[in-house]
């Protein structure tokens, strides 16, 4: 692979040098001609023009020049060398020449002038710029101008957010009117949607998109982190930042289904992951919200659809060749400050007092570790500092050419990401490499056929223990002893008892290898029929293969200085391997039929697809291996095991479209899907989703047209849908699960193995049906500086596939029934504005701000259950926090106290757990006594205290330029959500192996006793009462984050940097997840608001970035 990656950069190299000599310059041997037929000779051998007056002295010169590739300046000063004749060089490559008298004679002047619309109103704050120089100003309230000082022959640059630049040139009429037209793209901006492209003006449905800028000028590690925040409506929360895992939760309106709530992500039209492509391959990405857009996609749409366009493979224009490169330091966003060795014997002395129990350890222990006397049993180890590096590398280098002819046009790329972890050791880094070729050749006027070819190498390492948070490095760093060292004075790796030694872990103990290869092959032609009448065939394919290897290898520890054995982190070693084989087809064919008749327009649209799937797994290991050297099977001697299995589905659709567009005014459209899914029986395998959308454009009313000066448009739309999901656990839940016995049977005197059936089936199983309305509006003011979207819509689905409890005499597990109900209600609010102050500063501002409320309405003919702290319960949110309300901590008031034995009881009026009566003290959490009969008791007091699914979901985007300087900020932030961090991340003592952090000093003491402390009493290794699930432990998620500060410069194109034909040079500095303000547990990122603590860390990341393009 690294020879391929050599051979790619001198491609890249070769066709760039290419590209430049292109560009050639003038080459010619001009010998004793007159200077008019050498300019003539100049003209035919480059693509230079001139213009003289036939009169101008000096034309019938003979002159001699001889260039090889020079440019037009050397050149010139060869042919004028001796004349009394100048040159300057203008727009286009046109040339004038001019007596040197003409030149000097040249007189200043000043310019004054009106610049109007279409409709002949004034234009305030117009840029009026004299093109090549910085002199210029704006227009005032009257749209008035006035330029001084500027030559005869100066050409004026107008522009205005809104309206089309324009180019004037200085005559001899003054004043003079300037009239610009309408920015077309403005109004003619295409929006991506299902199986085509839609003018945004005309969108009747709910869609959102962003372009390739807004991927492109971030240095982005996958495509999900860079759309988080992009898109109101669309809910992006990163889990982790391990290298290579872009495990992030992506959610559409919300949960809208007690199944799998991911969206449908298609790239070009086909199912892909959008994880492991290159960001720098993007063209645009459009969300289909609602279900007018998306219903187009049926029974796959019901949790949004998410489109992505790569690129395009443009037919003439010239090469280019661009090269986009960063370098990243990242750092951790939070993390636990553990307490040092001293701090933790004192905090343990305390825990072990108040439960009565012996504290293990003397002052001598203490001042051993003050005086460091022991390092090998009493030492002083920070294992969050020492596992984690301060910073950890990333860079990404992207490359790309794209150029073509009237017929033909190509667009190459090649990615590289690289990425190392933040913890120590070998185990945490990844690298991704992403190749893609696209063409597009027009073989006559009717016909097109483009391809796209796409490969991408995954290969991520990480340590044999870094899989889950609850046994991974950072999880064993929490569970460390402070008196534990790395390493004994011996050089051997320290040991405490309590867990494994994770640096340890880190260089030794092994290594989890995750290599995916995939290759995407995507082939469509398009015909032309008629005029208004188009078909389009596509085929696709995707093959990925993955290839997963883990070994554990076994540390042995000993005693400082001896060969005594103390322990062993695993008693034998092992080698596993996972091959997986992934193949999907996708065949698709549609017809496009648009007819305008008068001031109606229709467009037609009906297709077809198919899709396939086949996955096989093949698992296999050994123990024993005789080196850790080998990373093969046969290394492994002992207890060879393994497994397989395969599995395919298939889905079949047709589907259709119908647009009607009156005037540009009033806009319907009409979509229909059937489809027939693999995964249901035969008898009910098909399903119908229709959806209707309307709009109405105000601004086209004639009792509008008092508005127009200030209102260019005002739109209102509604809709309303049905869709489909088809989402389980299972491929074939209408059949039964029939799986080999763990228990043999003796038949004729043998032993047969045996079948049982382990999963009941249903044929009569069909789709989640989801029914969604929706309400929009969309506004344009100031010649449209100002815009605003906003939407309100109702998502109900029912039919939700569940396993609803059954009669345990059944024997085998529930089967699937279409059962639950939930509901999804919100609303989305999109503001930007765009504006310029004068000639050289642009500025906008971007807000947008969503909310959606979840509840479950139904969960079938099953109960309720409330016996977990997360609950899935009828007029809930979906897996709401279910426990006790906690009312602070119990003081000295709520017990009496007796003197002679120093002891506290419970007052007969305080409500307590009955089971913990006799050990409640002041200092533990108190609970509120929620159905008032004096006991706190699991099915009367424990209630609804919170969710985790984000609320209130905002962003604000700044961003500005000033000549060739560009600076962006972007915050993100999420109003109200709430988070639980348990176990070891949180509790300390409530385990032997739970180290206490500086959070935990906050706590409830004797001398201290505040009953609003964050921290209860300590209590070593006695979970009563404290760790009850409630309230107390509740943590206030939200946040406001620095999502992204950027700061740029393009350097001007001029002098050097012009003769190298570089189009654009921009070098930046950018910041991601720079500062989090939040009131959360200290020691852990709010945007993961659930977990025990022993999570990869989420990172902030600091880079330097270039982009360079050549043309």
């Amino acid at each position: 692979m690294k020879s391929n990656h050599f051979k790619m950069r001198w491609l890249c190299l070769l066709f760039a040098l290419f590209t430049l000599n292109i560009q050639a310059q003038i080459t010619v041997d001009i010998k004793n001609k007159p200077l008019k037929e050498a300019i003539k000779t100049i003209e035919r051998s480059s693509n230079y023009s001139f213009f003289y007056n036939v009169e101008l002295e000096g034309l019938d010169k003979l002159v001699t020049v001889k260039t090889d590739n020079a440019s037009l300046e050397e050149t010139m000063k060869q042919l004028l060398k001796g004349t009394n004749i100048t040159f300057q060089r203008k727009v286009d490559n046109v040339v004038v020449l001019l007596s040197k008298q003409q030149q000097a004679a040249k007189r200043s002047r000043s310019v004054s002038g009106k610049v109007v619309d279409e409709k002949g109103e004034a234009i305030i704050g117009a840029s009026i710029i004299v093109k090549g120089s910085s002199i210029g100003t704006s227009t005032d309230v009257d749209g008035n101008f006035t330029i001084n000082n500027i030559s005869d022959n100066a050409l004026l640059v107008v522009s205005s957010i809104g309206y089309k630049k324009t180019e004037v040139p200085v005559t001899n009429e003054n004043p003079i009117e300037i009239r610009l037209n309408e920015d077309s793209n403005l109004m003619d901006e295409v929006v991506v949607v299902g199986y085509g492209v839609q003018k945004k003006i005309n969108l009747t449905g709910s869609v959102v998109s962003v372009d390739h800028d807004v991927l492109a000028n971030r240095p982005i590690a996958n495509v999900t982190t860079g759309l988080q925040g992009m898109l109101p409506g669309v809910s992006i929360v990163n889990t982790t930042s391990r290298p290579g895992d872009n495990n992030s939760s992506i959610r559409v309106r919300g949960i809208g289904t007690l199944n799998n709530s991911d969206p449908l992500i298609l790239i070009d039209g086909v199912e892909g992951d959008m994880n492991t492509l290159n960001p720098d391959d993007i063209e645009s990405v459009s969300v289909l919200k609602d279900a007018a857009s998306s219903s187009i996609y049926g029974s796959r749409a019901a949790n949004g659809v998410i489109l992505i366009t790569t690129r395009k493979a443009d037919r003439e224009v010239k090469p280019t060749v661009t090269y986009t490169g960063y370098f990243a330091m990242q750092k951790p966003t939070a993390l636990p400050e553990m307490l040092d060795a001293v701090e933790y014997l004192t905090l343990l002395k305390e825990a072990t007092s108040n439960v009565n129990k012996s504290w293990g350890y003397t002052q001598e222990d203490i001042d051993a570790v003050i005086n460091g006397t022991d390092p090998n049993f009493r030492a002083n180890t920070n294992w969050i500092k020492e596992i984690t590096r301060d910073y950890a590398p990333q860079h990404g280098h992207n490359v790309n050419i794209n150029g073509g002819n009237k017929n033909m046009g190509y667009y190459l790329s090649y990615g590289n990401l690289t990425t190392s972890g933040l913890m120590v050791g070998n185990g945490y880094h990844a690298t991704r490499n992403n190749v893609r070729m696209k063409l597009n050749t027009e073989l006559f006027d009717r016909l097109t056929i483009e391809g796209n070819v796409s490969y991408t190498d995954v290969d991520n390492w990480t340590p044999a223990s870094s899989d889950s948070e609850n046994s991974g490095l950072f999880y064993q760093a929490l569970r460390s002893s402070p008196l534990t060292p790395v390493k004994f004075t011996d050089g051997q790796w320290g040991y405490g008892g309590s867990s494994a030694n994770p640096i340890a872990q880190a260089y030794d103990g092994g290594f989890i290898n995750y290599h995916k290869r995939e290759t995407s092959l995507n082939f469509s032609a398009g015909l032309r029929i008629i005029d208004g009448l188009t078909a389009k065939v596509q085929y696709a394919t995707r093959l990925v293969d993955v290839l997963r290897k883990q070994q554990q290898n076994i540390i042995q520890h000993f005693y400082p200085d001896t060969e005594t054995p103390l322990a062993y982190t695993s008693n034998t070693s092992k080698f596993s391997q996972r091959d997986i084989a992934q193949r999907y087809q996708n065949v698709m064919a549609q017809v496009d039929y648009d007819k305008t008749i008068g001031k109606h327009s229709f467009h037609i649209l009906a297709g077809f697809s198919q899709e396939w799937q086949l996955y096989q797994q093949m698992d296999a290991s050994r123990q024993d291996l005789v080196s850790n050297d080998l990373h093969v099977l046969n290394a492994g001697t002992d207890l060879q095991t393994n497994s397989g299995y395969d599995n395919h589905w298939a889905i079949r659709s047709g589907f259709g479209r119908v647009n009607y567009n009156f005037n540009d005014r009033y806009l319907v459209e009409a979509n229909l899907r059937y489809d027939l899914s693999s995964r249901f029986h035969k008898d009910h395998r098909g399903g119908y989703f229709p959806s209707a959308s309307v709009a109405w454009r105000l601004t086209e009313e004639s009792f509008m047209e008092s508005t127009r000066s200030w209102l260019d448009n005002l739109k209102i739309r509604a809709s309303y849908g049905t869709l489909g999901n088809q989402y389980t656990s299972s491929l074939y839940p209408y059949m039964a699960l029939i799986q080999p016995s763990t228990s043999n049977m003796p038949i004729g005197g043998e032993i047969t193995s045996s079948m049982q059936q382990s999963e009941a089936s249903n044929n009569i199983l069909s789709w989640e049906s989801i029914k969604m309305t929706n309400i929009g509006l969309d506004v344009n003011l100031l010649n449209n500086r100002l815009s605003l979207t906003a939407d309100y819509f109702i998502k109900n689905t029912d039919d939700i596939l569940l396993k609803v409890k059954l009669p345990d005499v059944l024997g085998v597990s529930e089967p699937y029934q279409n059962a639950g109900k939930v509901q999804n209600k919100g609303w989305e609010i999109a503001l930007a504005w765009q504006d310029k102050i004068g000639k050289d500063f642009t500025y906008g501002v971007n807000v947008t701000f969503s909310d959606v409320k979840n509840k479950v309405v139904s969960v079938g003919n099953t109960a309720d259950d409330f016996s977990g702290d997360r609950i899935r319960a009828v007029g809930y949110p979906i897996d709401a926090f279910w426990g006790y309300k906690s009312d602070g901590l119990y003081t000295v008031d709520d017990f009496d106290y007796d003197i002679a034995t120093n002891t506290y009881t419970p007052k007969a009026t305080t409500p307590i757990i009955e089971e913990y009566r006799t050990k409640v003290q002041p200092g533990d959490i108190k609970y509120v006594d929620i159905d008032g009969d004096g006991k706190i008791t699991p099915t009367e007091d424990r209630c609804y205290i919170g969710s985790a699914i984000p609320r209130y979901n905002y962003t604000i985007g700044l961003n500005a330029a000033w000549r060739g300087i560009d600076f962006s900020l972007f915050l993100q932030g999420v109003g109200k959500c709430d988070g639980y961090i348990g176990g070891m991340g949180r509790h300390a003592f409530t385990e032997l192996a739970n180290y206490p952090q500086k959070a935990h000093l906050d706590r409830w003491t004797w001398e201290n006793q505040n009953p609003h402390a964050s921290y209860p009493r300590f209590t070593y290794d006695e979970t009563y009462n404290r760790d009850e699930f409630s309230s107390f432990w509740l943590e206030d998620a939200s946040y406001l984050r620095v999502k992204n500060l950027q700061v740029g410069y393009t350097v001007p194109r001029k002098g050097i940097i012009s003769k190298m034909h570089i189009e654009n040079l921009r070098i930046y500095f950018s910041g991601e997840n720079l500062w989090t303000f939040t009131d959360f547990f200290s020691s852990y990122d709010p945007e993961i608001p659930v977990s025990s603590g022993g999570y990869y860390p989420i990172t902030a990341s600091y880079s330097l970035g270039l982009s360079i393009t050549f043309k």
